[in-house]
C-alpha cells in the first residue's frame, strides 16, 4: 500500500516529538481529535490514545481501544474507498472461529 509514512507509536509517555512540528492544531500539548473518527485537524491523520483530547475524554487503556477501532474505520475508507468493511464477531463468525482453531 502507497503512502508516504506510517507511524504506529506504542507509547510510554505523551511527548509529543516530532509531531509537534507537522502543523496540527494542538491544545494543551494534546491533538484535538473528533469523536466520530479519531482524525485530527488534518485529514489523514489520527490520534488516538492519551495524546489525543474531545470533551470527556478518559484517559484509560479501554478508550484507546475504542479510538482505533472507529480510526480504522476511517482508515480503511482512506486505502480502499469502493470496498465494504464488513465486521465480524469471534462469537458468532464460524469463519473467524476457524482460522483461531476455536470452531
Amino acid at each position: 500500500i502507497a503512502c508516504d509514512t506510517l507511524l504506529p507509536f506504542f507509547g510510554l509517555t505523551m511527548k509529543l516529538g516530532p509531531i509537534a512540528d507537522w502543523g496540527l492544531n494542538l491544545h494543551e500539548n494534546l491533538i484535538p481529535a473528533d469523536t466520530e473518527k479519531f482524525e485530527t485537524s488534518t485529514p489523514g491523520i489520527f490520534a488516538i490514545g492519551d495524546i489525543n483530547t474531545y470533551p470527556g475524554k478518559l484517559k484509560l487503556i479501554l478508550s484507546g481501544f475504542h479510538e482505533a477501532a472507529l480510526a480504522a474505520q476511517k482508515v480503511h475508507r482512506y486505502v480502499y474507498p469502493d470496498k465494504r468493511l464488513t465486521f465480524q464477531y469471534t462469537t458468532s463468525s464460524t469463519s473467524l472461529q476457524k482460522k483461531l482453531g476455536v470452531a
